[in-house]
Parts: C-alpha cells; sequence; structure tokens
C-alpha cells in the first residue's frame, strides 16, 4: 500500500528527528507500539428510517519513535490501516498517517499532529459521537491539551477535518470535556462545536455547537455489583445554517443512563427525551452530524428513544498486552418501533513503554 506524506510534514518529521538524535544517547529511547481492533456491527433497522447494514472490518495501526527526557517527549510517526471485510481490494482501503508530538507531564499533558481518539478522556455521547464514527475515524487531526487534578480532569482539543478546496469544504471541530468526582458523586460536561465551511465556488457555514453537563452517582457500594451507577445529563444544542440566512434553531433535550455490571456481564440503557437533534440532516447528513442517526427522533416523529445494550466486557493481562473483548446485544426504542443490533469489538494493544514497566516491576 502506499501512504502520501506531504512534503512539509517529512521536513518537520526529520528536523524533530534530528534534535532528537543530537541528545546524548543515555536520554534516548527507542519506543514503538501497535494497535489491532476488530469491528463487528449487525444493524437491523428495518422498521425505521435509518438504513440496516452489517459493518465488519479490522485496523491495524503500527507505530515507532523516540522518546527523550524520561520519555516524558515523544516523537511517534505510523500509519493507520483498515480493512472492511467482503470490500474487493486486494490490500486495504485508504491507509491513514498517524504523526504526532506528545509531552507527559504529572498532571499536564499536550499532543500536536495526527493522533489516536483513544487518547481523550471525555465519553462523549453517541449524539456526537456514533460507535461508527470512533471506529472509522479512529484519529484526529490538530491539537489536545489535557490537565488532570485531584479528583478530576479538563481537556481541551481541535480536530480539522477538511482544508478549504475545490473538492473539500473547510470542516473543523473544537472540542473540550471535564469531571470532577468526589466520593461517590460526579459532575462535568462535554462540548462540542463544530465548524462547517464552504469550498472554492460555495460559500456559507454551517454551525453546530452542542454542550452537554452531567450529574452522576455511584452505588456498587450499596450492593454486591461490581458497578451500578445513575447519569442524568442535558444537551442542548446551537445550530444555524448561515448558507441559506435562515435564523438558527437550539434543539435539546434530557438524557438519563443507567448501568450496572457483576461478573463481567452488564445492562448499559440510555433514555433521551427531547427534540430532533440534527434539524440539517436530510440536507447535509453524516458531512455535518457525526451522532446516532437515532437522535434525528425518526425525522421529529418522537420525542422518546430509549438505548438498551446486553454487554459481556472483559479486559485480559491488562499490566502488559491488553487483549479486550466486548460483545452485546443492542434494543432501539423510538416512535413506537423496536430496532436491533449486535456488535463484537476485540482489541490488543501493544506498546513498549507498559512492557518495559511490567518488567521493572517484576524486577523489584
Amino acid at each position: 500500500f502506499r501512504v502520501t506524506i506531504p512534503m512539509k510534514s517529512i521536513r518537520t518529521l526529520l528536523a524533530l528527528l534530528c534534535v532528537a538524535l543530537a541528545m546524548p544517547v543515555s536520554a534516548q529511547k527507542f519506543l514503538w507500539s501497535a494497535d489491532f481492533d476488530l469491528n463487528f456491527d449487525n444493524r437491523e433497522y428495518a422498521d425505521l428510517s435509518i438504513p440496516s447494514q452489517t459493518l465488519f472490518g479490522a485496523r491495524l495501526t503500527p507505530m515507532i519513535g523516540m522518546g527523550w527526557g524520561n520519555a516524558q517527549h515523544s516523537l511517534m510517526i505510523g500509519a493507520d490501516i483498515t480493512k472492511n471485510f467482503g470490500r474487493d481490494t486486494r490490500f486495504c482501503e485508504n491507509p491513514e498517517l498517524v504523526l504526532y508530538y506528545a509531552y507527559r507531564g504529572r498532571q499536564f499533558n499536550a499532543t500536536a499532529g495526527i493522533y489516536p481518539r483513544k487518547m481523550l478522556l471525555g465519553d462523549y455521547s453517541g449524539a456526537i459521537a456514533s460507535d461508527s464514527v470512533r471506529f472509522y475515524d479512529k484519529n484526529l487531526d490538530g491539537l489536545l491539551l489535557q490537565y488532570r487534578g485531584t479528583g478530576g480532569f479538563v481537556e481541551l482539543g481541535v480536530d480539522w477535518d477538511g482544508i478549504y478546496s475545490v473538492e473539500e469544504r473547510e470542516k473543523f471541530r473544537i472540542f473540550s470535556a471535564g469531571e470532577y468526582t468526589r466520593q461517590v458523586f460526579t459532575c462535568g460536561y462535554t462540548l462540542s462545536a463544530y465548524h462547517y465551511a464552504g469550498r472554492v465556488g460555495l460559500s456559507g457555514v454551517v454551525d453546530n455547537i452542542a454542550v452537554q453537563p452531567y450529574v452522576g452517582a455511584k452505588f456498587e457500594h450499596l450492593l454486591p455489583l461490581d458497578r451500578l451507577s445513575l447519569t442524568a445529563s442535558w444537551i442542548q444544542t446551537f445550530q444555524r445554517d448561515r448558507i441559506t440566512g435562515e435564523k438558527g434553531v437550539q434543539p435539546y433535550g434530557g438524557e438519563l443512563r443507567l448501568r450496572l455490571e457483576k461478573w463481567h456481564v452488564g445492562i448499559d440503557n440510555r433514555l433521551y427525551i427531547g427534540n430532533n437533534l440534527m434539524p440539517y440532516f436530510a440536507k447535509y447528513g453524516g458531512d455535518l452530524y457525526a451522532g446516532e442517526r437515532f437522535y434525528t427522533m425518526e425525522n421529529g416523529a418522537s420525542k422518546c428513544y430509549n438505548r438498551t445494550e446486553l454487554y459481556y466486557n472483559r479486559t485480559w493481562w491488562s499490566d502488559a498486552v491488553p487483549v479486550s473483548l466486548h460483545a452485546g446485544i443492542l434494543l432501539h426504542f423510538t416512535a413506537g418501533k423496536v430496532a436491533t443490533s449486535q456488535i463484537v469489538q476485540l482489541s490488543v494493544g501493544i506498546d513498549s513503554r507498559r512492557l518495559a514497566l511490567k518488567r521493572k516491576n517484576k524486577a523489584n
């Protein structure tokens, strides 16, 4: 396969590598990692306006790099290789360059470049990022700043999704999340501000802003369960199609989430009551909205959407090479109709720093 890397990115990478190589040998450390993800998602939505389909594919992301300053600083480069099963391609589809600089401090982290989505700390709602987006858009292009303090965290980032050109619109998302936990209580927020602009020969901007504050509590100490939590949130959006000059709209709704788990088997239930959060979907579709289609509320015909997942979730060898399996059956209730889907997700992560830490702990 072939990955096209802009000449400017190559020059930047070589310059940073030269700086790293100029340091004393003892201060340098060769880093490597490889992530593997398998995703099976069988969607049976015959009674809904959302199309039924089966998504089945795998992804491999090998990376190498250099660390220095006790590995607080690192420069990584790799490729994100995806294969959709059943697609008639010889090798893979649209391999993507992964290239980033990262600083990891005791409390403050900074990442710049093309970096993995898994670095995010926030739990962004399905109204903001769907399951398929999380798998097929595994990397973000831009900047990520994070701070961890006593009892919580806050993060701010940007994902530059499209460049102004003849073929493509200028698109970028500013996102943020924060959370604070004290004893059994939690409060926090997530924010997504999407800028969907024009291209050469087509002017105009569409704004799509969503903020979701939430409060929650954990109750597993009251019952013999591994997890029992309840979270209540409010989703408020601010949207305006400046291309047509129409007045902006502010669809909103409340969401209640209940999670309980025992022996790796659990129930995750989300109940949303409110407006259609994607009023411009018929015109712009997935180019403007990255969330789950269920939040269109069947084109505004419903005020209630309930998502119930019965799942098995487990991770083995988490201290060395974590292997995670998540399998579930989902029931979607909206507009008096029921739809189902079945998912199986397998993840494997190998990281030189994780293996080195395990060897160090074992030696001690």
